[in-house]
């Protein structure tokens, strides 16, 4: 199943993030799920929109009028900034020129392509729709097309992968030359196939690939800015970091989460729900949660953490109202002197070696 899915952060000026999730595995009830979709923009209509992200899914497997009839949801319920930042999820098997011109022309103005590799037997491992060719050729079509900024998403560490086969593709992505990168590895979800088949990741080996891949891309002028996500100087993702900024944003469609302030709702998973809510005129939220002021100072700073420039804890402190707990900071120093951390003036950051436990250094301060 598919969502549509549109953040909108909210800020003083009332200038939204906005997320439409858009999930596609009924392509024949996607016309309905459309119209239930511009029932709940609605009740944001007229919001001055900064970025908007669509995604949750493959947006892309919509038909053109489809598509169409989305950005038109988005417009006639938003009103964009000039500069507003467009991004569109999309998988190279469903990157044809046409659809590519048609993203183009509706004002779509940042792609990201879940390319994952160009080698044929990982994306066969994946269970992946393209192989190395359609990928090249998806990319070449944007290009064409005149899209000038896009995200590729890359997958490594794979079980049995080599040295050698991760330098290969690295090489490889990089050398197309979008202009953001954003790093995956495989995950193992229970009840998955993956879960089924008992695979097992090697946690120390992920650790050096990731070192590794970083280095790669250092090579190819991609900066980090953040763990996972690589830029070309000034095409960092406004949208994401928006989320780890702790900013507010609106999502629209199944599953969507929003957050404003501390407060944190989620609409129904069902598909069937949540079109049969739309049409009975009720709301489509499962629930809802509000942090305490040291939650949301703990979450600010966790989030805050993963991005290279690191966080200001007393700017925290200042905008949220509330001081870190003593434990916490006796915690911070602690890490700062094993050398998962540094300060720099009155920002912490975390290194390299931070990095590669994050995870397990938010469990602790959590």
């Amino acid at each position: 199943m598919t969502s549509l899915y549109m953040h909108i952060p909210f800020c003083e000026k009332k200038c939204f993030y906005c997320s439409f999730v858009v999930s596609v595995g009924q392509q024949h009830r996607m016309d309905s799920y459309l119209d239930c979709l511009a029932k709940e923009a609605k009740q944001y209509k007229g919001a001055k929109v900064k970025t908007i992200y669509i995604g949750g899914g493959t947006p892309t497997f919509m038909n053109n009028q489809q598509i169409e009839k989305l950005i038109t949801i988005g417009r006639k319920n938003f009103n964009f900034d000039n500069d507003v930042e467009f991004t569109m999820e999309a998988n190279p098997e469903g990157l044809d020129r046409t659809k590519a011109k048609l993203l183009k022309d509706l004002g779509i103005n940042r792609v990201s392509v879940g390319m994952q590799s160009l080698n044929d037997k990982y994306l066969k491992f994946l269970g992946r729709c393209h192989d190395r060719q359609q990928a090249v050729r998806a990319f070449a079509n944007l290009r064409e097309a005149g899209h000038d900024n896009i995200n590729l998403d890359l997958m490594y560490s794979f079980p049995g992968q080599t040295d050698e086969e991760i330098e290969e593709d690295v090489r490889g992505i990089a050398q197309l030359g979008s202009e953001h990168l954003s790093l995956y590895t495989l995950t193992i979800e229970e009840h998955s196939r993956f879960y089924v088949q008992k695979l097992k990741l090697e946690e120390d080996c992920q650790a050096e690939h990731y070192v590794l891949v970083t280095e790669l891309l250092n090579q190819y002028g991609f900066q980090q800015y953040e763990v996972s996500n690589f830029a070309k100087m000034s095409r960092q993702s406004l949208h994401n970091l928006n989320y780890w900024m702790g900013g507010n944003y609106i999502g629209l469609g199944v599953g969507a989460h929003s957050h404003r302030d501390g407060k944190r709702w989620w609409n129904v998973s069902r598909l069937n729900l949540y079109m049969q809510r739309i049409d009975d005129h009720e709301r489509v939220i499962e629930n809802c949660e509000t942090l305490t002021e040291h939650q949301r100072l703990l979450e600010a700073m966790l989030l805050g953490l993963r991005m290279n420039q690191g966080i200001k804890i007393k700017e925290i402190e200042q905008s949220i109202g509330c001081l870190l707990e003593e434990d916490k900071r006796k915690m911070i120093n602690e890490f700062v002197r094993e050398g998962f951390m540094i300060w720099e003036g009155d920002s912490l950051r975390i290194n390299l070696k931070g990095r590669l436990v994050l995870d397990e250094l938010c469990s602790r301060l959590i």
